[in-house]
């Protein structure tokens, strides 16, 4: 389906319509971020587009509809009420188990109910909770990834081209971007400046907005900005803040000059993506090394726990679609998701009881972009370093085969060294190798990390370090579980946000932006144990440079080595 030449966030479930049963209502999404209740950034917004997620809505799918929209389509209605104030939503489709629709700007700010009326009745009231604003950005991915939009610079008399890494904006040019959630205006009229303040940061710089508000499309949002000096790469960060309300976070490629992006440590070259585009997926190898130190959580009687130093060696090898590398799976499952410079920013639902292990490392099902195809190297790994020859064995988590190091062994010793990695006679989908050596890189120290033990949203955070070596990286990482139920225990239901921003190692220093911060839930508290345990923790990475090697049956081999630190942190 297609909406002003961008596709309209579509779920794949039609499920039967069992006649003369009253409809129910299930959830509520902006229609392009997808952001979910509990979250600091979640609303819908005066004259946005919303879906309507529930069941037997309708027998048939009843597909896009032409303006002028109506309030009601083939006999079904929808009724929003808030502080008194009944609103009637206009139908942009109507399928069996959800709806798209536009909330009008007359609505009530605050929480109120929503019904869904077929001719088999009225759903029970369900929760709509009103803003002025909260802005969704369109994605590839209708949720954090790269952003749909086009240059206006690029070709001023076709304008509909898309972002791509070979069709990267420059800075000075002008881009439009599409969403939903600006704000109301006046009887939703098409084509109208919205009122309330909006603002956009490009690789975490404020850019100039040109124009805010509706395009010619009921509740479909345009926003014209111009692209800052100073940030390249082909996922520089991209987001919308209105109000106090900060939208999905998305990506943009940019080149300082020309129209094909880089990364100065991207191994998707010309080459392999030309070979992409040619058959479709890539096989990709990823070989890691870390150390992750943590001065772990003390109680109140003296005693502290989840202290150490804590050695892993990794190895996944995975064949990944054109679709998942165009919605940034690949170097998000990789390296980090942004450019030298920005920060990616997503999130994740978990339930039940979250362990130490599941806050560290995001012990949940993974979304379908990362869900890729394993690919089998052989019997074992064999990791190779200064004090001789450790095999990493299979294992399965989450869906995710990989090769891993045991349990508390010790891998990298204090005076650092080379390493290689090799796979003896090899598997059936990847053959024999062994790879160049990669070298455990200069140590940094977070010198500030003894006043980060609170961090308040609104007023960003700086991390300082010194040390490192040159033509490496950092990656800040933060991450903070919110407990909706009130309790951190049991069957608690949690929303989960992380981040994570990377700089050049000889920067020394790097503020993350409110903007990010603002999208994460507050923090919570897990005891266990008699052990307080925040539900938040910052991470400093320090990465030396990235090595590639090669092996039969493997279009893209990296290695990498990280070197972290890691705090547990309250977040307010």
């Amino acid at each position: 389906m297609k909406f002003a030449g961008f596709t309209l966030a579509l779920a794949g479930i039609f499920a039967g319509s069992a006649l003369g049963q009253a409809p129910t209502v299930t959830g509520l999404l902006n229609n392009y971020s997808n952001t979910l209740p509990g979250l600091p950034n979640y609303g819908i917004a005066q004259g946005s587009i919303f879906v309507i997620y529930g069941t037997i809505f309708s027998s048939t799918q009843i597909g896009l509809q032409a303006p002028p929209l109506k309030t009601t389509l083939n006999g079904v209605s929808i009724a929003v009420t808030v502080n008194g104030t009944t609103t009637n939503p206009l139908f942009y489709y109507l399928f069996p188990t959800q709806i798209a629709a536009v909330l009008p700007s007359a609505t009530p700010v605050g929480t109120g109910t929503i019904t869904v009326t077929t001719s088999a009745g009225t759903s029970a009231p369900f929760q709509i909770q009103v803003v002025e604003s909260a802005f969704g950005l369109l994605t590839t991915n209708n949720d954090s990834g790269p952003a749909q939009g086009y240059d206006a610079s690029i070709n001023p008399n076709n304008q509909y081209i898309l972002f791509g890494f070979s069709e990267a904006a420059n800075p000075g040019d002008i881009l439009v971007l599409w969403g939903t959630g600006l704000g109301p205006v006046p009887k939703d009229a098409t084509g109208v400046a919205v009122s309330g303040p909006v603002a956009v940061y490009i690789g975490g710089l404020t850019a100039t907005v040109k124009y805010a508000g509706r395009s010619g499309f009921a509740g479909l949002d345009q926003i014209n900005v111009v692209v800052p000096a100073g940030v390249s790469g082909c996922y520089v960060s991209m987001v919308v803040e209105t109000g106090n309300y900060v939208s999905n976070f998305g990506t943009l490629p940019v080149a300082a000059s020309g129209r094909i992006c880089t990364d100065p440590d991207n191994p998707l070259t010309a080459s392999v993506l030309d070979q992409l585009s040619q058959t479709g997926s890539l096989n990709i190898g990823v070989l890691s090394l870390s150390q992750l130190v943590s001065p772990g959580i003390t109680t109140a009687n003296g005693v502290v726990h989840y202290a150490g130093t804590f050695d892993q060696g990794l190895a996944t090898f995975s064949r990944i679609t054109s679709a998942q590398i165009n919605e940034g799976a690949f170097p998000a499952a990789v390296y980090g998701y942004s450019s030298i410079g920005s920060c990616f920013l997503d999130f994740w639902t978990t339930s039940g009881d979250v362990s130490t292990s599941d806050l560290l490392t995001g012990n949940v099902t993974l979304p379908v972009p990362f869900q890729f195809t394993y690919l089998n190297a052989g019997t074992d790994i064999d990791l190779n370093g200064p004090d001789g020859t450790i095999a990493m064995l299979p294992q399965t988590l989450n869906g995710v085969d990989s090769y891993d190091t045991p349990a508390d062994a010790a891998l990298i010793p204090a005076s650092g060294g080379a390493f290689t990695f090799s796979n003896g006679t090899g598997g059936p989908d990847v053959g024999a190798f062994t790879t160049p050596q990669i070298h455990i890189p200069a140590p940094v120290t977070w010198t500030n990390i003894s006043s980060l033990s609170t961090v308040t949203r609104s007023n960003g955070l700086t991390v300082n370090w010194t040390g490192g070596e040159a033509g490496a990286f950092v990656e800040i990482t933060g991450m903070s579980f919110a407990c909706l139920s009130g309790t951190c225990s049991g069957t608690s239901d949690y929303r989960a946000g992380y981040f994570t921003c990377r700089a050049p190692t000889v920067a020394g220093t790097f503020t993350v932006p409110p903007t990010v911060l603002l999208s994460l839930p507050p923090s919570s508290t897990i005891t266990k144990g008699g052990v307080n345990i925040s539900t938040a923790a910052l991470l400093l990475s320090n990465f030396g440079p990235l090595v590639n090697f090669t092996a039969p049956n493997l279009d893209v081999g990296l290695m990498a080595v990280d070197l972290t630190n890691l705090v547990f942190v309250t977040v307010n």
